[in-house]
């Protein structure tokens, strides 16, 4: 995830010093080393946190929010906002060029990175086939592809992530990139059969708009897609879930 950076102390801060006091009431021997043990954090970087000399990041608060086991999905979106709100610091994702983003932009590359997330996932290829169900032979050949960009490392039979994030060309015109956006949006359309309503939401929205206003809309809407992948990531993680939003004309220019 992107690494956001506060101008203010969030909320998240706030709940982190009212439990530590809590625990120092019932044990006034308590120490921020012990918290930050049990957050699983080093002590400079929790103090530094509390006295806000260090900014909070999306991928810390997650962990954090975790750690503290807070499942509840009002309570977690509540101490998410103050972090999720502010300044992004653009050096999380790394930018690959259109050649790296078009080698791997069908679906299965993503869903892959996705299915190596999840903590209890087996990670040889015949299991990540199996997951998604795709031919192995697929499988192999989207791995070899996210290797090559350094995205997936291989030990033994296990795939694991590196840890580098990505970030794809937006704006420019690309017949393979616009595949795999089609192959995302046919995914959905089967997914009207295939699943049910519990397990899917597929809604939308027809409005008269201001053109002008596009550009500020998609930003909204980038701001959006991370707020919610930040939400549903915190906690045990079981699923791959892919969300599509879009916006597009439905009308003839001046008729």
């Amino acid at each position: 995830m992107n690494q956001i950076a506060t101008k203010s102390i969030p909320m998240l801060i706030n709940h982190l010093q009212t439990v530590f006091a809590e625990r120092s009431r019932k044990n006034p021997s308590y120490s921020l080393r012990a918290f930050a043990k049990s957050l699983d954090l080093d002590s400079s970087t929790l103090s530094a946190l509390l006295r806000g000399k260090r900014p909070m990041t999306t991928k810390m608060a997650m962990k954090i929010i975790d750690r503290l086991e807070i499942h509840e999905p009002l309570q977690v979106q509540k101490l998410l906002m103050g972090v999720l709100g502010a300044e992004e610091t653009p050096q999380a994702y790394s930018d690959i060029d259109l050649d790296s983003a078009e080698m791997i932009s069908s679906w299965e590359h993503f869903a892959i990175l996705a299915v190596l997330e999840l903590p209890k996932a087996k990670t040889d290829t015949t299991s990540i086939a199996k997951r998604l169900n795709i031919p192995l032979g697929v499988a192999l050949e989207c791995l070899v592809r996210l290797q090559k960009l350094g995205l997936v490392s291989k030990e033994t039979t296990q795939w694991k992530l590196t840890g580098n994030n990505m970030s794809t060309p937006r704006n420019i015109p690309s017949a393979k990139i616009r595949e795999g956006h089609r192959q995302f949006i046919q995914r959905a359309i089967d997914s009207l059969e295939a699943h049910s309503v519990e397990q899917r939401d597929i809604t939308g929205i027809t409005m008269a708009i201001n053109k002008k206003k596009l550009g500020e809309a998609k930003s909204l809407i980038e701001d959006f897609r991370r707020r919610l992948s930040a939400f549903l990531e915190v906690g045990p993680r079981d699923s791959v879930y892919r969300l599509n939003v879009q916006l597009f004309p439905l009308s003839q220019e001046n008729q």
